[in-house]
């Protein structure tokens, strides 16, 4: 490009970068990601200003309000819920009680649960669970594949949709960009309902930041299966450790009043569901946190923070990326100044480089203070699970970074009660065994990389 009209552009540039500038400052979310804005806008406004149009969160408000309306259209199938539920409510505990204000949801008794700690497991038990599905299926997933195990997930569904079962798909756009047009129109072909999140629309485009996240599935308005995987070949890989939970019992409809949400959203219409109150197999209480930008409240980082504060004796999280708010780090500071065993369990290398360094960064200040970071070395950890005392566990989709905590839409299951916990703890002390205690590298460009890296963590 000749000088003059680098020039040019640059004088067009710069004025443009300062007015985004200005909108981060007045509708950013937090200071530490006004702040990254504002200084990558004003300095580099060439590659930063496309990247604010395209991510920025200056149609939250607008947004938020158009999930609101969603919301209204389902309060009669809510209070109807919350009244069928009555007897399978349960006092929660100290850790859950503002929990219940905060997501709207109940803590519901009488529930199975069952840990899912393979990819062997989960999809043997998914594929179970299709052959035998009689009334309906709500299928909602970040990454659907059109490889081996998307084309078998294909298969069983079409399989059901020939018995009359009625079928419901939901994928997030961008999370499932490589969904080829044939898959599509194979469900199309069987009768499947199926629905992007989110599409790919140029009136869509100051929304492309917003994803859904969320992993998962219910048959026949009874069972539930929650937790990290998606549907691909990588998922069954021996070396991916990831965790899903299976949940029987009257706790599944406040799951499937998170899928309806999220299905009138994309698509404008009501799955067409049972919302009778399955039987209750067994004594867990349940449940369903989904939190999501639309939140009035910075919902998915008060939960984790709740969580943390409640802990006396144990707190131990896994996630693939560890990129915590400020908030949340305060809490795990806390919780070693009262004496908990905080332990965070993270993956030798993650796919993002620049996320890795970050990480580093945040390791290091906090190994300093107490608490204990731990790198599996068995494979690719991407399981997101929370354990609190002996009491609480929590297994979904919500990893512990910026992206999680303000920007995704996300959805874990909460469970009170001895049993789970016990389960989770024993899970989790034989990942240890394949753990190592986290080193961070000394070298001075290690340092500098790393810090330059944390600057950037309000944008990862």
């Amino acid at each position: 490009m000749p000088v003059a009209d680098w020039l040019t552009w640059s004088l067009l540039l710069y004025p443009l970068g300062l007015l985004a500038a200005l909108d981060a400052l007045w509708s950013g979310r937090t200071a530490q990601g006004s702040i990254a804005w504002m200084l990558a806008l004003i300095i580099l406004p060439h590659f930063s200003l496309p990247a604010y149009l395209l991510f920025g969160s200056r149609r939250l408000k607008g947004y938020r309000k158009a999930r609101q309306r969603v919301s209204d259209q389902l309060s009669d199938i809510a209070e109807r819920l919350e009244h069928q539920l009555l007897p399978f409510r349960t006092p929660p505990s100290y850790a859950v009680q503002p929990l219940l204000a905060l997501f709207r949801s109940p803590l519901v008794s009488g529930n199975q649960t069952t840990l899912l700690t393979s990819g062997e497991q989960t999809f043997a038990a998914l594929f179970q669970h299709l052959s035998a599905a009689q009334s309906s299926i709500c299928l909602q997933s970040y990454i659907i594949r059109d490889d081996t195990l998307g084309q078998r997930v294909l298969e069983a569904l079409c399989d059901c949709a020939q018995r009359g079962v009625t079928i419901y798909v939901l994928f997030d756009e961008i999370g499932s960009h490589g969904l080829t047009r044939r898959y599509r129109q194979r469900l199309t072909a069987a009768g499947i309902q199926f629905s992007r999140f989110n599409p790919i629309h140029f009136r869509n485009r100051m929304l492309l930041n917003f994803r859904n996240h969320r992993k998962l599935i219910i048959i026949d308005e009874q069972i539930a299966l929650i937790g990290g995987y998606n549907i691909g070949d990588e998922y069954l890989h021996r070396e991916w450790r990831d965790t899903h939970l299976e949940i029987r019992g009257p706790a599944v409809l406040s799951f499937q009043l998170g899928f309806s949400e999220d299905w009138q959203w994309a698509t404008g219409a009501m799955p067409e569901l049972s919302w009778a109150v399955p039987p209750a197999p067994g004594q867990q209480a349940v449940m369903c946190v989904n939190p999501g930008p639309a939140d009035l409240q910075e919902s998915a980082s008060l939960f984790v923070c709740q969580l943390i504060h409640s802990a006396r004796q144990r707190c131990w999280l896994v996630s693939p990326y560890f990129v915590p708010d400020q908030a949340v780090i305060s809490q795990l500071q806390l919780a070693v100044l009262r004496g908990v065993d905080v332990r965070v369990l993270l993956p030798e290398k993650t796919d993002n480089r620049l996320v890795q360094l970050a990480m580093t960064r945040y390791v290091e200040e906090l190994s300093a203070v107490g608490i204990r970071f731990y790198t599996y070395r068995a494979g690719f950890l991407h399981q997101k699970v929370m354990l609190i005392d002996d009491e609480l566990a929590s297994v979904g989709s919500t990893n512990l970074d910026n992206r999680s905590l303000r920007i995704n839409f996300e959805m874990n299951a909460l469970v009170q009660g001895r049993e789970l916990a016990q389960q989770v703890k024993d899970m989790l002390l034989q990942d240890f065994l394949h753990a190592s205690p986290a080193q961070v590298n000394p070298s001075l460009p290690h340092q500098l990389l790393a810090r330059l890296a944390r600057l950037m963590a309000p944008l990862l």
